[in-house]
């Protein structure tokens, strides 16, 4: 295999503390779609009020009331969404409150494990963020254990549980990165199912790889994660897999679609690709994208980095680079992870690429969608100038929060308000705080998470199965998301998003709300607005 010079080993080393920001990138959770408010704290909204059922206010946008109706000020296909979206009174599926209270199933009693008389077990798996600090990297996405606990003290003693049953969460910790991440993952997914009886398993901070199908495929256990995940595995799960991005497969497919469906790219042109040798991904590359552009004629330089069990590719690197150069590509989409692309778009620079040269695309496959992963490329300015105008395809309102009268949604300062309002560390997010802190995001993704999880408890019935609330939790339908982009889940469709729309990379960044990286270099990626529904 080939091997990158030694100089650039050590830039690498240093950029893998930046790894923790994939969890903050991954499927909806922290990118900056979730990052908004108009800084006042009225909903721009329109919402249907059902009568006061003595539920406590605390930390909600509108006392004690159940709202029914979100009329979307966007009209068009989020009015459709939400008109999909019957409300009625369920406890968890409001948008004035977080939860309702409500009666207490009479007759309860223990059905499975983690299912007993008076509790449901849930379990939280975090990546370590911190580990990235004492190397110099901050990761700016709050305490996502707090915002955990936050959410489900909430729901224990605001509103009785679910049907009487309180939530039982257990944490247990992985490490973000090094030579036995893989190891301890799985030792996670055992202790989770094997020793805490984890009915249902939550991530937001970044958790992939094997371990994954130990949850749902080795032990048939659900698991809610905002990592994107392949088409293989989401088979393999048995549909107790769910995430709130799109599929690595399904996006780079969709960005196949776009690129020739708008003549961007044409039968003939050189096309370039290189992807990291992480179990599943070179296959997803393949199919979703390399073989729809070869079918239309397209001439495609794929090449494969290798890794070498870790989390960044440091073989092939520069060879690939002359693939690329030597072919005369005029665009290069963009797979990488968060440590590998930043080397390898200098190498591009090393080697004599200049802005104008090549076209850049990329969709969230390994977080390219966020600006906390995809900015790093700007650490070297000439990378950043190459890489500046990338268009990436995603499902989220990335930098809504910069266009002029921005209101939040409503589920944004309603999960922000109720974290803000009943955490005990001081913790307060607010949506200004977008440029360079991402903790709104993540406090957002949790509660969105943790929404998913209890609709589907309560729906499974007063004295729930394990089988009961998989069957619930599969059968949805319309779900709440940061920006309140369309959004559902049913047997067979794990990944929540419906929607997508393209987004533009901006180096350097003169916009409201710039990005600033560690760095201190501004970067921004906006959304163009025009969402396209996701024909499945």
């Amino acid at each position: 295999m080939f091997r990158t010079d030694l100089r650039r080993q050590r830039r690498w080393v240093l950029l893998l503390a930046v790894l923790a920001m994939i969890a903050s990138a991954c499927g909806g959770e922290v990118t900056d779609d979730a990052g908004d408010s108009n800084g006042d704290d009225t909903p721009a909204t329109t919402v249907t009020s059902a009568p006061d059922d003595g539920a406590s206010d605390d930390g909600n946008s509108d006392g004690g009331t159940t709202g029914n109706t979100y009329e979307d000020p966007r009209g068009g296909i989020f009015a459709d969404f939400q008109a999909s979206f019957d409300r009625g009174d369920h406890p968890f599926q409001q948008l004035d409150q977080y939860c309702v209270s409500h009666e207490a199933a009479s007759d309860r009693v223990a059905t499975d494990p983690g299912i007993e008389a008076d509790s449901i077990k849930i379990v939280h798996i975090r990546s370590r963020l911190e580990d990235a600090i004492d190397i110099g990297f901050g990761i700016p996405v709050g305490d996502p254990a707090d915002m955990f606990e936050v959410f489900v003290d909430y729901v224990n003693t605001q509103c009785g549980g679910v049907r009487g049953r309180m939530i039982d969460l257990h944490m247990i910790e992985v490490p973000l990165f090094g030579p036995t991440v893989e190891t301890d993952r799985n030792a996670a997914c055992v202790e989770a199912i094997e020793d805490e009886n984890a009915v249902i398993i939550v991530n937001s901070s970044g958790f992939q790889g094997s371990a994954t199908l130990c949850i749902t495929e080795e032990h048939d256990t659900l698991f809610i994660s905002t990592q994107g995940q392949t088409d293989e595995f989401m088979e393999r799960s048995n549909n107790n897999l769910f995430t709130m991005s799109l599929t690595f497969d399904e996006a780079l497919r969709l960005s196949a679609e776009h690129l020739l469906t708008t003549g961007a790219v044409k039968a003939g042109d050189s096309f370039g690709v290189a992807a990291m040798d992480t179990p599943g991904q070179p296959e997803a590359v393949q199919s979703g994208l390399v073989d729809p552009l070869e079918a239309a004629g397209v001439n495609v330089v794929f090449d494969v980095l290798t890794c070498n069990g870790s989390t960044i590719c440091t073989e092939g690197v520069t060879e690939s680079v002359s693939n690329m150069r030597d072919a005369g590509i005029t665009h290069f989409f963009n797979v990488m992870g968060i440590l590998t692309a930043p080397g390898y778009i200098d190498e591009m620079v090393n080697q004599g690429f200049k802005p104008g040269d090549v076209s850049f695309h990329a969709s969230d496959f390994n977080s390219q969608a966020s600006e906390l992963v995809s900015g790093q490329i700007t650490a070297n300015s000439d990378s950043g100038a190459l890489y500046a105008g990338a268009e990436i395809l995603d499902f989220r309102g990335t930098g809504d929060y910069r266009s002029e009268g921005y209101a939040p949604s409503p589920l944004q300062e309603l999960c922000t308000g109720v974290y803000n309002a009943n955490n005990t560390i001081g913790a307060t997010h607010v949506w200004q705080d977008q440029g360079g802190d991402s903790a709104y995001g993540m406090a957002t993704s949790v509660c969105s998470i943790m929404r998913i999880a209890l609709r589907s408890l309560y729906d499974a019935g007063d004295n729930p199965t394990r089988a009961d609330v998989k069957a619930a939790m599969n059968n949805l339908g319309p779900v709440d998301m940061s920006s309140q982009t369309p959004a559902s889940i049913r047997e067979g469709k794990g990944q929540t998003p419906d929607v997508y729309q393209i987004l533009n990379f901006d180096f350097p960044c003169e916009q409201t709300y710039p990005y600033v990286m560690n760095s201190g270099k501004a970067v921004c990626i906006t959304g163009t607005g025009n969402f396209t529904l996701i024909d499945r």
